[in-house]
Formats: C-alpha cells, structure tokens, sequence
C-alpha cells in the first residue's frame, strides 16, 4: 500500500484550468473522497494520478516515487470507472483475470486471486457469466473484484456507484466501506453526491472551479464549514443562508435579518466585533429550525413567525418550506407538526449551532 501526494498540480485546457495549484495529501491506507458539483475538477484530479491525464505542472508521487513521467500500467493503481468498462465477450471469470493474464502472472496465482476477489464480493456463482446476464450492482461488483485482484497500492473510483438505483446504492456504499477495512488499501474516490462522502470517506476534499475549498474529516467539515459554498453543499437539506447586519446591544451580539433578530452566543460570534454595524450571512441548518410546538419557554429572540409555503412529510420527518418576511427557509420539523400550507406558524433557531460567514469574501466568521 502507499500514500498519494499532490504538490502544486494545474491542469489546463487551453484557457480553462481545471485543476488550480492542486495541494494534497492522501496518507496510506486512507478512504479519501473527492466531492464537488459537476466541473469542478475531481475527476480530472483523480485522471491525473492514474496517469490517463497528463498534468500541466506540479508533481505526483505515489508512495515515494515520482510518477509525472511514468506511464498508467507501471504506476501500480487499479482504477474502478462510472460505467464498469467490462469487456461483454467474456465471463465474469476472464473478465477480473484479464488484466492479469496480460502481465504474464502464472495461472494458478490468477485463478487464487480471482477466487479470493470473488469470495470476498459474493460473486462466486456468476463467474460463468458474461455482463448482459449481470445486474447493475452485480457489474459494479465484478468491476471491483477486477481492481482487487491486482493487488495494487492505490484503488481510484471514479463515480462507481451512479448508475445504480437508490437502495443499490445505499447497500453498495456500505459494501465499499466494508470493503475498504477489510483490504485496508489506500482508496481515492470521487463523487458528486454529498451523502456518499458522508458516509464513505475518513476525509472528504471538497472541490469547487478547479480549487480545493477545504480538506477534513466528514464531521468536521459539517461542524465547522470553512465557507459559504462548502456550508451549503455539505449537508440535506442545504444550509439557510441569511443576510443580516450585526449589532452591539450591551454586551450582546444581535443578527438583525429584516424580520427577525436574534442574539449570537458568544462562542458563535468569536472574532464577530470587527464586523459590528456590517452586513454578513446567517447560516442555520434545517435540522437547527424547530417547530415551536415542540419548544416550550424557547427565548423570544430564537422564535421567528414564518408563512408555509409547502410541507413535505418524509415519513420521519418533515421539511417545512417557509417564508420570513423576504426570506426563504427549509427546516426539518417533527414529523406530528401542525405546520399547514398557506399558514403561518412559527419555529424556533437553535443559535447555538449557528454559523456567520462574511457577506464579501465567504469566508466564516470565527
């Protein structure tokens, strides 16, 4: 196994740079998670390592070796693509042996391998099968297996699980992870979907126009958002955001948003006094928005008085869509709200979990 470094990486295209001074380190045996909306640069970054792409500048080592110049089969990587790229001539069994079979390996340490692969992704039955007779999540598995049976240092997947129905990809996401304790590899792994990189990465690189926006755990980057764009990519329902001016009112900090105003705790409103009398953003997420029903002797300043736009019952919960003044908010609500449509209803901000972003730059507040 090995880790993967990135120093200084640019990738244009013409006059489009697509990967922008690219700095990164992927420790070993580490399930990393490149995230981000569609352009941003992840799998151009993911293609550089691999070596399918060439970079502009910078360097890429894979453990301690250089691999700028080192072509795609010699850099010791197995990559997974969106679209399992298996060969439909041949079976299952040929299909994750191929690629050894190329490199001359002996045929009893193939068949081992293949055996091994198959065992451990439950595939064992279907290796007489070609692809058409495969389903989605059984190709996705056959895809794996091929990557595993090479052994390599680094596994890259590039979206392996988007073209599979929503409970397939659920159970996939745990099976990867799964996947990953047991081999302990190094895995980099690109997606656009926030839940994935939630629930699959012990790092998440959250990418946005070519440039990293922050690095950390899952957790972390949900607590504590560098960003306005990381804030409100991260996390479902996104984050509210609300522009707002601050005020100094004794030895409180006021968020004053038009129609409401509320008091910033103080370990919410570290390094806010230079930005007294300015204007800034109000972050809360959903799940911080709370049906008032089900807050009793909640302080009046965290209590807003709101118009449902619309409600949508999710079984557990409830999103109420709603509107403060020229604000527009979504909170996650118990699910025997009283909340209608067309009717007001008031709920309570936990300011507590409240985040305040500078209303120029982006940046967070703290």
């Amino acid at each position: 196994m090995a880790g993967v470094r990135l120093e200084n990486v640019f990738k244009k295209f013409g006059n489009v740079t697509a990967v922008n001074d690219a700095n990164l380190e992927i420790r070993d045996k580490e399930f990393l998670v490149l995230v981000g909306p569609s352009g941003c640069g992840k799998s151009t970054t993911l293609r550089m390592i691999a070596g399918l792409e060439e970079i502009t500048s910078g360097k890429i080592y894979i453990g301690d070796t250089l691999v700028n110049d080192i072509p795609p089969k010699d850099r010791d990587i197995a990559m997974v693509f969106q679209n399992y790229a298996l060969y439909p001539h041949m079976d299952v069994y040929n299909n994750m042996a191929f690629g050894l079979k190329l490199r001359k390996f002996p045929k009893d340490e193939i068949d081992r391998r293949v055996k091994e692969a198959a065992r451990i992704l439950g595939i064992e039955n279907l290796l007489d099968r070609r692809p058409k007779a495969l389903s989605g999540g059984q190709r996705q598995r056959v895809a794996v297996g091929r990557a595993i049976v090479r052994e390599p240092k680094v596994f890259l997947m590039d979206e392996p699980l988007s073209n599979l129905d929503a409970k397939l990809r659920v159970q996939m996401r745990a099976e990867l992870s799964k996947l990953h304790n047991r081999l302990q590899t190094t895995i980099i792994y690109v997606t656009h979907d926030q839940t994935e990189a939630m629930t699959m990465g012990d790092r998440i690189v959250v990418m946005k126009d070519g440039f990293i926006k922050q690095v950390g755990a899952p957790l972390d980057i949900y607590r504590r958002p560098d960003n306005m764009f990381v804030a409100g990519f991260i996390g479902s329902p996104a984050m509210n955001f609300v522009p707002g001016v601050l005020r100094k009112e004794g030895d409180d900090i006021i968020i004053d948003c038009e129609s409401f105003a509320a008091i910033v705790p103080p370990e919410r409103a570290t390094n806010a006094d230079k930005y007294i009398d300015q204007r800034v953003v109000l972050g809360i997420r959903p799940e911080n928005i709370q049906d008032a029903d089900f807050v009793p002797n909640a302080p009046k300043d965290r209590i807003v008085d709101c118009m449902v736009d619309v409600t949508e019952p999710m079984g557990a919960e409830v999103y109420l869509n709603l509107s403060a003044g020229p604000h527009s908010l979504v909170a996650r609500v118990n699910p025997r709200t009283n909340a209608r449509d067309g009717q007001r209803h008031s709920v309570v901000l936990n300011m507590d979990e409240c985040h305040l972003f500078d209303a120029n730059t982006e940046m967070a507040i703290r």
